[in-house]
């Protein structure tokens, strides 16, 4: 027998012995059903579903502990009125299979009362399911698919969109471009849910400003080499490229293109503009532009001493980025409106929903623009970051803001 088997066994061994004693123990069985039953009153279950191992684990990693720790911070704090939140994590790998089964779990078996989710496809896929059971869904996903409440009731996410951000881009070309003629751009993107989410939108807006979307070019989800695709797109001679990808990702891509000598400014959407980028791309990455939908770590923001102050104390040595940021401010306004929906003593799915429908220009201390949903309209914000890479750091460059119009509204 190989050794993981004997393993397994030893512990199906041991799970079925600890089941048969409680089982033959009243007493026991009644001190543990007790035990669940304070737990109860007085934990808040939360399901937390994290990409740890996909294609998307170079942002989902730290995200996910962003969101862990500003939780555990907030518990180490009072919870939420005394009650302790209890993060149920599981890792589905960017797979919808598995995310459809964590979610069952989640609703069957741990009774949550809202979900931290992550990727663009498995959350717009379940956002029926979710407006079904009315469970609070914060998905990591900036869809602009995901923000229109008469759609999508029960679905939520902290900062600009996807589609806000292309739109940013798009203003950004406009006033940058010095050539003759309208500006040429370029999208590259996946053929996924995260990958294609902004483009619509972009392409409506690229023609609404003038500019000329010259070129559309769609990339593997994850791939060693993309030489092939960057020459399909320079054949266009775009004068800017937006990329729609994860940070390792456009890392491997930002280098191929600095091999073939493109002189294209590339600009990165608010999963590749991270501070892995210089790391990962090296001098590929410089001059590099991107979104940032929340401030870049140790920034100077108020709400950053919290974050420095925290991982100085518990990960002394730990490397983290503005995605971790990003995790950390999910954490903080879900964590409201469960305070808000607790003291309505609504502390249920209608009651979340409607507590983080009163969020009007929430504050996290400038680590994302302040927050706001209504119960008509839940795009949080449609404020940006650009940022630029020089010398290897992400710098910034100016603040975008585009119109809330209500026809871009779900787009």
């Amino acid at each position: 027998m190989k050794f993981g088997k004997i393993l397994a066994a030893v512990a199906a061994v041991i799970a079925f012995a600890s089941t048969s004693f409680a089982a033959e123990t009243p007493k026991a069985a009644k001190a543990t059903k007790a035990k669940k039953t304070a737990k109860t009153a007085q934990t808040i279950m939360v399901g937390g579903l994290w990409d740890l191992t996909g294609v998307t684990a170079d942002v989902g990693k730290p995200f996910a502990e962003g969101v862990q720790d500003a939780i555990t911070y907030i518990n180490d704090k009072g919870g939420v009125n005394g009650k302790q939140i209890e993060l149920v994590n599981v890792d589905y790998a960017y797979k919808m299979p598995q995310a459809n089964a964590a979610y069952k779990k989640f609703i069957e078996s741990d009774k949550v009362v809202m979900i931290n989710g992550w990727g663009t496809g498995d959350t717009e896929a379940l956002k029926e399911i979710i407006t079904k059971d009315k469970i609070p869904y914060f998905s990591a996903s900036y869809s602009g698919h995901l923000t229109d409440p008469s759609k999508t009731p029960y679905n939520f996410f902290v900062g600009a969109s996807y589609s806000d951000q292309i739109r940013g881009f798009l203003q950004f070309v406009k006033k940058d471009f010095k050539g003759t003629g309208a500006p040429k751009v370029a999208f590259i993107y996946p053929n996924h849910g995260f990958g294609k989410a902004p483009i619509e939108a972009g392409k409506q807006y690229a023609k609404e400003l003038g500019i000329d979307l010259v070129h559309e070019e769609v990339i593997p989800a994850s791939f060693q080499d993309v030489t092939s695709n960057l020459l399909n797109m320079q054949k266009k001679a775009p004068d800017y490229a937006y990329v729609q990808t994860t940070v390792s990702w456009c890392a491997v891509l930002l280098k191929d293109a600095k091999k073939l000598g493109i002189t294209t400014k590339f600009f990165l959407g608010n999963y590749g503009m991270t501070e892995a980028l210089p790391l990962l791309a090296k001098e590929a990455a410089e001059g590099v532009y991107g979104m940032a939908t929340h401030a870049a770590y140790g920034e100077n923001v108020k709400g950053m001493k919290t974050l420095l102050d925290w991982n100085k104390k518990y990960h002394p040595n730990a490397v983290r980025d503005t995605v971790y940021v990003r995790g950390w401010t999910y954490g903080v306004v879900w964590a409201e409106g469960l305070k808000i929906a607790d003291k309505n003593k609504q502390l249920n799915g209608e009651g979340i929903k409607k507590a983080l429908e009163t969020l009007k220009d929430f504050d996290t201390g400038g680590l994302v623009p302040p927050i706001t949903y209504t119960a008509t309209d839940h795009r949080p914000t449609t404020k940006t970051t650009i940022y630029v890479i020089k010398d290897g750091k992400m710098t910034k460059v100016q603040e975008m803001e585009t119109a809330r119009k209500k026809e871009w509204l779900g787009l």
